[in-house]
């Protein structure tokens, strides 16, 4: 059973905005860019993986959690969690094609492409052996007595394992629910009462990763960030305010909510706040009034009055 479904992740929407409000010729340009990559190809191969483990069919009750970020000694985010009487199971899902070799002392994935390119990535082993040391922690602390496993799984067949140390488990996406059927189970640890509590505990538990605003996890300058409101025809950024619309000089297209997506993205890159005088820097607007129109019909937050007043965004929620 589904107890978290899948869900894209905020942070690649972030990067998608960063990417296209950072000049090209920003020394983070390329890095953002490769960030943004990374990011949807995860959130690809995790979402390949989720509608293979739907399909899971068991003799006995479990749950299975998408996108995890607990805290133990420390925060730490799991892709996939399962749990089950008998058992628990993490996977740490990889989207990369090529050819791949695990490497030890140090750890690394080096995956070289057919034209012979190399890359280098850290090694999922370390990571997949800390999920399962920080999930044992919790676990401890609930006397909690279940086995914790763990499988390092790559979404699509184009990826070619060509060597990896043989203890730990390799996995391709359609290989998951042989994998977990082939857990030996015997006689279970939780009972069915206590397994909804530790599914309710972890829901509970679960804080969603927040970077935001990027331009402070990146350490970017807002400064250098293009402002205005983007088309959401053409995507230019630069759309003006004429009487209950937004038209874009580029394309001759009007909307009247181009600027609801921009104030996600002002939260979500630039800053954690907003005032007026904020407002009519980023939307590009001269009448205040317009601006307080913009701010009191987005559902933010408001604190402070009169010319005190900031605005803020729930992300997260």
């Amino acid at each position: 059973m589904i107890a978290k479904s899948f869900a894209k992740s905020l942070h690649a929407d972030a990067l998608t905005a960063l990417s296209k409000r950072l000049r090209k010729s920003h020394p983070n340009y390329a890095y953002i860019r490769d960030e943004l990559m990374q990011k949807i190809a995860g959130d690809l191969g995790e979402e390949v993986v989720m509608k293979e483990l739907e399909n899971l069919k068991l003799p006995y009750k479990f749950f299975i959690f998408h996108n995890l970020s607990l805290y133990s000694e420390n925060s730490f985010q799991m892709d996939i969690l399962l749990i089950s009487p008998y058992f628990a199971l993490i996977l740490e899902v990889k989207n990369i094609s090529g050819e791949i070799e695990i490497l030890t002392n140090p750890s690394i994935l080096v995956r070289t492409k057919p034209n012979g390119e190399k890359n280098t990535y850290k090694s999922p082993i370390p990571q997949l052996e800390e999920y399962i040391y920080q999930l044992s922690q919790i676990f401890k602390r609930h006397k909690i007595n279940l086995p914790i496993f763990g499988a390092v799984t790559f979404a699509f067949a184009r990826s070619y394992v060509k060597s990896a140390p043989t203890d730990t488990v390799f996995l391709l996406s359609n290989e998951v629910r042989k994998f977990i059927r082939g857990i030996k189970t015997t006689k279970p640890i939780l009972s069915e009462d206590q397994l909804e509590k530790l599914k309710n505990w972890i829901l509970n538990n679960n804080k969603e990763y927040n970077s935001f605003p990027l331009s402070k996890h990146y350490s970017i300058n807002p400064l250098d960030i293009i402002t205005g409101v983007e088309c959401p025809t053409c995507t230019f950024i630069g759309m003006k305010k004429v009487i209950r619309n937004w038209t874009c000089p580029k394309c001759r297209n009007f909307s009247k909510l181009a600027h609801e997506q921009t104030i996600k993205d002002y939260f979500l890159i630039y800053k954690e706040t907003i005032n007026n005088q904020e407002c009519r820097r980023f939307f590009h607007l001269q009448d205040k009034h317009d601006a307080t129109r913009i701010l009191k019909n987005a559902n933010l937050i408001v604190t402070g009055k009169s010319r005190k007043t900031e605005y803020t965004m729930n992300l997260l929620k």
